[in-house]
């Protein structure tokens, strides 16, 4: 971004904090009626407007800065106060900041005045987090989100939660979250695939909230994405790769608007594939040449079909091209043929690695076994700098770890154990299995933890040396069942 459009980004945030504060204090002091109220709500709009580039906007409160969008807005004569203020108004109602969506632009004057009069209200009540949030509920104001703040080590001290149950919460919301976005993939390759229509508004709104929580822990993202279903293949995949590119987005510092961005070319990255024969997709054996062809043609459609969604121009061609260069590789040696010289974006070489990894560590019909994702990694580490861009390789290896989560290993003991956390002692080698114990039934039941960077503390020995690795289906075990029961 230039400097003049930086600079007139920086005055639109700081229109709308004029504006913000303006009809606050008009509302105080006038009836719903009143002029100055009635301008202030154009206005109020107005500003919103402008610094919303994209689907939603995002204003926080941190260690006395005002932030918009992750972006510090920095101290000038004009500024100064409004930031001050804004971040003591944040900070007597304890909240982080607020969330506004595009759809704000349907909402009534009556609707801006219910949320203008309850954060004026919100100072006066015991909770105001919770009584804004009921406020917002009870109106239906889903334009408009409260971010709370995160709690301090001696709230969560205070509060007495449990290690296990926070741990129960975090999975629960990732189960939760990949649920919302499998749900909406599935409704717009539906729509899609009748010809209609299809806007994406409730994809994005799943995707920025899946980008809030990998934020905050991208470990259990990574780990949800082990998830493999055969008879539901090409959804999964898609949500796997969103998910995995997005935690590669955040190891590599993306903002909050990239991997929000990034998430969705990842979930839209095989959208094409709902124009190839349904007896190509699942052909047992090789592809003969015309079904290879019909197959390298999906990254072309998915590109074609991302055009007709019902979004903004902008928002379409910002999401556009790495779906169209998942397949093209590193040294765009692969598909579909195109003369370009130009290397490919960014995005386009991380979905392109997560959407191998997930692809070959997945079970399908024309393949026998899955890889291991141990052995996925070193796979994807031999086409480092042919297929795939070297540094984001190393990225996303040290992301995963050597024995990323889902591996399955055998012990020198003989034991099965399950790759449930992975650790970056001994360069990520020893990480934190859970053994698999035989039912009665003669399926495979979660056992005991054990971290194999523990030592015997007489020998000074590790406990457990790795003796083999496996893919988890070899045995019937599905990952996601023990590692987020």
């Amino acid at each position: 971004m230039d400097s003049q459009s930086s600079i007139q980004i920086i005055t639109h945030y700081e229109d709308f904090l004029v504006s913000f504060f303006s009809l606050l204090q008009a509302i105080k002091i006038h009836e719903d009626n009143n002029r100055l109220v009635v301008d202030g709500i154009r206005k109020f709009n107005e500003n919103l407007a402008r610094c919303m580039e994209e689907d939603s906007l995002t204003i926080k409160a941190s260690k006395g800065f005002l932030f918009f969008e992750d972006e510090k807005i920095p101290y000038s004569k004009r500024s100064k106060n409004l930031i001050d203020n804004m971040v003591q108004y944040f900070e007597a109602l304890n909240l982080e900041g607020l969330r506004f969506f595009s759809d704000f632009d349907q909402a009534s004057p009556r609707d801006i005045l219910i949320l203008m009069r309850g954060l004026d209200a919100a100072g006066h009540e015991q909770d105001p987090v919770a009584w804004l949030t009921d406020i917002l509920d009870t109106n239906n104001l889903a334009w408009v989100e409260i971010i709370q703040k995160p709690k301090s080590e001696e709230e969560e001290e205070d509060t007495g939660a449990e290690e296990e149950e926070i741990d129960h919460v975090r999975r629960e919301r990732a189960k939760k979250d990949y649920t919302y976005v499998l749900a909406s993939l599935k409704e717009v390759a539906k729509k899609v695939s009748e010809k209609k229509r299809v806007g994406i508004r409730k994809t994005v709104r799943v995707v920025q909230e899946i980008v809030s929580h990998i934020i905050e822990d991208d470990e259990i993202y990574s780990a949800i994405s082990t998830l493999r279903v055969f008879d539901d293949y090409t959804f999964t995949h898609s949500v796997n790769v969103a998910m995995l590119a997005m935690c590669i987005g955040k190891h590599v510092q993306f903002s909050r608007r990239s991997l929000e961005r990034l998430g969705i070319c990842a979930l839209f990255h095989d959208l094409g594939k709902i124009e190839v024969p349904h007896e190509v997709l699942n052909k047992p054996g090789k592809l003969d040449d015309t079904e290879f062809k019909l197959l390298q043609e999906h990254s072309l459609n998915s590109a074609r079909l991302i055009v007709k969604l019902r979004a903004s121009r902008d928002r379409k061609a910002k999401i556009l091209l790495p779906p169209f260069e998942h397949h093209l590789k590193y040294n765009l040696s692969g598909y579909p043929y195109t003369d370009w010289q130009k290397p490919l974006t960014l995005f386009g070489r991380i979905i392109a690695i997560a959407d191998v990894y997930d692809a070959i560590t997945s079970e399908r019909v024309y393949r026998k076994s899955a890889m291991s994702p141990d052995r996925a990694l070193g796979l994807l580490l031999e086409g480092s700098g042919k297929d795939f861009d070297p540094i984001l390789i190393k990225v996303f290896i040290n992301m995963l770890g050597v024995y990323p989560v889902g591996t399955l290993l055998k012990l020198d003991n003989g034991a099965l154990a399950l790759v449930v956390k992975s650790s970056q002692k001994k360069g990520g080698r020893r990480p934190v299995v859970t053994l698999m114990e035989r039912g009665p039934d003669g399926s495979y039941q979660k056992g005991h933890i054990l971290d194999l960077s523990e030592r015997d503390s007489r020998t000074g020995n590790y406990i457990r040396e790795i003796s083999q690795t496996y893919h988890p289906s070899a045995f019937g075990i599905q990952p996601v069942q023990h590692i987020f029961s």
